[in-house]
């Protein structure tokens, strides 16, 4: 609708036009706590069943669930919470998400307009404050601006490299009138990417087909537009193998017979031996993530040609110089790969991906110690990559439990893993959990960390429990810092200091809170816990009481 087709009659309050416009968009979840000054959002939220409020017991879990739901459903997320400590304690889930560029978008108060700066109780600069962390940000100090500045609030977050973005407004400028203008998504930013210059996509595939050993990478950018079957057909029409980086194993099914897995630390040995004799890397939908490459040549020859496609243009060249640099959206260059290979000599793939990927099994058979008590870190990955439908959705925290979960996980479907990418939170894989349920309450969620990372959030617990959100939680118990452990056992000669604690019976807590809960302490019980907990229909802690010494490596292992 144009300017001149609105009716100047009419009036809305500031907030209900906000509101609107979240509908526009989409949104029909937000997360968050109400507070004084954003009471006037959640007024017009509370009569808008469109849209469920899912009410949270900390502002960091509300933050980092809509994390969880915007990465899941590949889709914008809104979270809310007042002024002062309130938005202080969404800033650890917003810098993850600003890390792992997930368009998550805060609404929050802020002091009323006569009270600001004048020092006042909760009183803040905010803006200064989220800037670091978001790709803007903005007070809102005319009512007037409320509804251009929601605009501007999706355009940018939404825009390549997606990511968060940070909008405030006092309840006396959300309660004035304003004259609704209800412009559709299409007319105030893109929602078409542009395509790969096919000059760019010829000589790329001018330098594939001169190579001896290509590779192609794969990034998140290949679910982000939907093109995973469109990848695995010009792997098998062209021959090459693939590996994934490490914050996006799910983006090429491992099942695939030319993956060799994800590289890097815990990566997998058969893409971590295979990628440094690749001659022309091929990175498609890319990031480059530190896990991955640690930001210096050994996964990746130094002699090797890249190429790096991404929708964004401006992380070209960042880690590593190219050969080429190609922008435009991942489906094209796929596309046109793709038919390039198809009209090419078939060629066969230069490394034996079986072979290699039968070797990295036997490794992880070889270490497995089923009966080993206490429970051993690898045995529990292990069994709940088993347990865990091929659908099913893996959220995994920092630390020492996470890294064995991602060596054990084998992929069969996109957007069934995540990690908090670039940014490594302790305790935000609960909280992000229970946002993927939302996102797919279909889809089984499983989520593990450890007994540190379910204690930053296990409030939110409570919210699993009133909004029946059913993802069971694997606790990796070791009753303290089993990556600190690592750490100091590798680089601090064994000196540990500040890593020791104790713990309650999470299973028995779990069913304080109304939760199925269990402890496991003999590893011939932990599969039936945990298929228990499923069956429960309940959300669920798994307390597994595991290993001290058996501690991930910190460094790659080739």
């Amino acid at each position: 609708m144009s300017a001149k087709e609105l009716d100047k009659t009419q009036t809305v309050t500031g907030s209900q036009a906000l509101v609107d416009g979240l509908l526009r968009e989409g949104i029909d979840h937000v997360f968050g706590i109400p507070g004084t000054q954003n009471l006037a959002f959640l007024d017009v939220l509370r009569e808008t069943p469109k849209i469920r409020f899912i009410l949270t017991r900390h502002e960091q879990g509300a933050a980092f669930m809509a994390y969880g739901f915007a990465r899941t459903r590949n889709a914008p997320a809104v979270v809310t919470a007042t002024e002062g400590p309130g938005l202080t304690n969404l800033v650890t889930a917003i810098a993850a998400a600003h890390k792992g560029n997930v368009p998550l978008i805060s609404i929050c108060g802020v002091q009323e307009s006569e009270m600001r700066e004048r020092d006042a109780t909760q009183d803040l600069d905010q803006i200064p404050f989220m800037r670091p962390i978001t790709k803007w940000a903005h007070s809102i100090a005319y009512p007037e601006k409320i509804q251009e500045s929601v605009r501007k609030a999706f355009r940018v977050a939404l825009t390549e490299p997606q990511g968060p973005t940070h909008i405030e407004a006092p309840n006396d400028v959300l309660l004035k009138p304003v004259q609704p203008e209800p412009y559709s998504p299409q007319s105030y930013r893109n929602t078409v990417a542009s395509v790969c210059s096919p000059v760019q996509i010829e000589a790329a595939w001018q330098m594939i087909s001169q190579a001896q050993r290509p590779l192609l990478v794969v990034g998140r950018g290949v679910m982000k537009e939907g093109v995973m079957e469109q990848m695995q057909n010009l792997a098998t029409a062209s021959g090459i193998p693939v590996a994934v980086l490490q914050y996006c194993p799910d983006a090429f099914a491992s099942t695939h017979p030319l993956c060799l897995g994800p590289l890097g630390r815990n990566g997998f040995s058969s893409a971590n031996k295979a990628a440094p004799q690749a001659d022309v890397i091929v990175a498609i939908g890319a990031h480059f993530d530190v896990f991955s490459t640690l930001y210096k040549y050994g996964i990746f020859d130094q002699n090797a040609k890249i190429i790096h496609q991404t929708a964004a243009p401006g992380q070209i060249g960042i880690v590593f110089p190219v050969a080429l640099g190609v922008a435009g959206s991942t489906g094209s260059f796929v596309q046109g790969l793709t038919q390039l290979a198809s009209q090419a000599s078939p060629r066969s793939p230069w490394v034996d991906v079986a072979k290699a990927r039968a070797e990295y099994d036997a490794q992880l058979n070889a270490v497995l110690k089923p009966e080993a008590v206490p429970i051993q870190s690898q045995f529990v990955a292990h069994v709940i990559r088993k347990v865990l439908p091929k659908n099913g959705i893996c959220v995994v925290d920092a630390g020492n439990g996470g890294k064995h979960v991602r060596s054990y996980f084998k992929s069969y479907e996109p957007f069934s893993f995540m990690c908090i990418d670039d940014w490594a939170s302790v305790g935000g894989s609960f909280p992000i959990a229970l946002g993927a349920k939302l996102a797919h309450p279909n889809r089984t969620v499983i989520s593990a960390s450890g007994d540190m990372g379910i204690m930053c959030n296990i409030g939110e617990l409570e919210t699993a429990v009133r909004e029946n959100i059913a993802v069971v939680h694997i606790i990796f118990n070791d009753e303290g810092l089993g990556n600190e452990r690592a750490f100091q056992n590798e680089h601090f000669g064994g000196r540990f200091f500040a890593v020791d604690y104790k713990n309650p019976d999470f299973g028995s807590l779990a069913k304080v809170f109304g939760a199925y809960g269990e402890r496991v302490t003999k590893p011939g019980d932990l599969e039936g816990a945990i298929r228990r907990a499923l069956a429960s229909g309940k959300p669920a802690l798994i307390d597994v009481m595991i290993d001290q010494n058996t501690l991930a490596p910190v460094v790659f292992k080739q």
